[in-house]
């Protein structure tokens, strides 16, 4: 009797933690303030060759703000000129908030000729990455001596060629000191040979199969067999069906840190090979104590965290559930220049008290509730995910914002008929908890892209979304195609032939901590970014957070 009253108890106030942590603050409808770079922009750089990007990820490191955009197009037809190996861009913009005005970003260009826009380059023990299509920043962060960027380049990791009379692993080779790993045994990975690639490459990105299937691959490609993959089967990808093991993959991550003389030059320090987090974004704090006491969740040189997920796209049951990772800051690195990478994983909460539990083991990482219960359901209700945002909001608010979803275009998705669901299609989600770990509150649709025959909405009159049906109205222009679309690039000649079906789409959610400001009557304004796809561009977005009146 006494145990189960103790039961009935904590759940009682976990169920109130839940109502809390989901009605402690009102929100207001996303404000879109203007386009901050790409066609649209009022302030685009004069002189440099630039058309639009995407992304947009921010970070400050030594008083200055920089941002992060992902493949860059010098022209509107940029997507016709070939396949690129370094196309992403970076700059700087505003410590101080800029009110409500959009501000010009200062792009980083090269020294022998400002005309031109200075590449992302990432070194890995002396070799230059390919960073094409796809390859992009996918986070960054400064802990107070080194910016740091975090590279995602759909860089799967391959099996091992096994020894004499030994079967393929997932181990890596001593001499790559890169590798990050949990265990001897692979970091909990498991080399599986029922993964094949799809060939030829379409646009130089890399993309996986099942071979008994052959599904995976568009039908101009062949599912061609390899010397096998590494996969998490722990990962919330893995539905128990042998055709899923190509999305439990892990891919390598690689933290780069930036050359002070040259900002847009990374050096790798450390590849994590990981399936759970290829999907991830960074914040960093200034203390973190591993349980709801003695935190201080200021952006600060204490602790990094990382939220990923396993994957931008989870559909058929599959899910793309939420994990989290801890770091000591810095990072030490040892003779030879790499870092030493001793992360914490959360692993569930103790049942009697209600606190995290974290392991050193990835292998044990658990998902973080969202269902605004302590120790609750992981279940990310959205197939869609897309990139995620995450920033803690101090007074009055005092709470993780979790910012993430959107849209992709349906040759993206294996069912676009029920990879949408939910009131709001298409829109991205709100969420908020008290601490890093969770538990989060039941998502909000946030920014939806609304209609084409409605004013005012993103794809309407006067909205910043193109949508073949939308028209025209005096004095609210309907969203503008890109001239060249980058489905143009698989026809001969390159014709603008995709507009018709190659909509707008909301995804890269971004929140710009240095932009959080008071609004001067109790509440606070969240400033952040978002992409677009059609038109290629980022655009700026004010969301008003208020504590709840009781």
């Amino acid at each position: 009797m006494k145990y189960a009253l103790r039961a009935f108890c904590l759940s009682a106030v976990s169920l109130v933690l839940a109502l809390a942590s989901a009605r402690a603050q009102t929100v207001s409808p996303p404000e879109i303030l203007g386009t901050l770079v790409g066609p649209g922009a009022t302030h685009l750089p004069a002189g440099v060759g630039f058309y639009g990007a995407d992304l947009g990820w921010t970070f400050v490191h030594r008083g200055e703000q920089q941002i992060l955009f992902g493949d860059t197009w010098a022209t509107a037809r940029s997507v016709c000129n070939g396949v690129p190996t370094h196309d992403d861009s970076q700059g700087t913009i505003p410590l101080r908030p800029p009110g409500d005005a959009v501000p010009s970003v200062v792009f980083t260009t090269q020294k022998s000729d400002p005309t031109q826009l200075s590449h992302l380059f990432v070194y890995r023990d002396g070799e230059s990455l390919s960073m094409g299509y796809g390859q992009v920043p996918i986070t960054a962060y400064s802990d107070g001596d080194h910016a740091v960027g975090i590279f995602g380049r759909g860089d799967f990791v391959r099996c091992e060629p096994p020894s004499p009379g030994a079967e393929p692993a997932c181990t890596p080779p001593r001499e790559d000191r890169h590798a990050v790993l949990d265990s001897a045994t692979g970091g909990g990975l498991r080399c599986e040979q029922s993964v094949g690639e799809c060939l030829p490459l379409l646009q130089g990105i890399d993309s996986l199969c099942d071979l008994g299937t052959k599904a995976g691959c568009l039908p101009t490609q062949t599912c061609t067999p390899a010397t096998g993959y590494c996969v998490d089967p722990t990962s919330s990808q893995n539905d128990g069906r042998p055709e899923t093991a190509p999305l439990l993959v892990a891919h390598k991550i690689d933290f780069g840190f930036q050359d002070p003389d040259d900002p847009t030059t990374y050096r790798s320090v450390a590849t994590w090979r990981t399936n759970k987090f290829l999907n991830l974004t960074a914040r960093t704090v200034r203390r973190f104590a591993f349980g709801p006491r003695g935190n201080d969740y200021r952006p600060g040189g204490g602790a990094l965290l990382v939220f990923g997920r396993p994957g931008y796209v989870a559909e058929q049951g599959r899910e793309a559930r939420l994990y989290l990772m801890v770091h000591a800051l810095p990072m030490k690195l040892d003779a030879s220049g790499h870092a030493r990478f001793r992360p914490w994983f959360y692993a569930g909460v103790n049942p009697k008290t209600g606190w995290p539990r974290w392991t050193p083991l990835e292998s044990k990482a658990q998902p973080l509730a969202m269902d605004g219960v302590v120790g609750g359901d992981p279940h990310e209700p959205y197939p869609i995910v897309a990139q995620l945002a995450v920033s803690y909001v101090g007074e009055p608010i005092k709470k993780w914002v979790l910012l993430y979803g959107g849209d992709v275009n349906d040759f993206g998705l294996i069912d676009p008929a029920h990879a949408r669901p939910g009131p709001v299609p298409g829109a991205m989600q709100l969420r908020f908890a008290d601490h890093p770990w969770g538990p989060w509150s039941p998502p909000q649709p946030h920014l939806g892209p609304g209609s084409p025959d409605a004013p005012g909405t993103p794809y309407g009159p006067g909205g910043v979304l193109y949508h073949y049906a939308c028209v025209d109205q005096p004095g609210a222009p309907c969203a503008r195609t890109d001239p060249s679309r980058p489905f143009d690039a698989f026809l001969p000649g390159c014709p603008s032939v995709s507009a018709g079906f190659d909509i707008g789409r909301f995804y890269g959610a971004n929140i710009i901590d240095a932009w959080t400001r008071p609004d001067g009557h109790g509440g606070v304004d969240m400033l952040w970014n978002a992409s677009t796809w059609n038109p290629y561009a980022v655009i700026l977005l004010k969301t008003n957070l208020r504590p709840e009146r009781r």
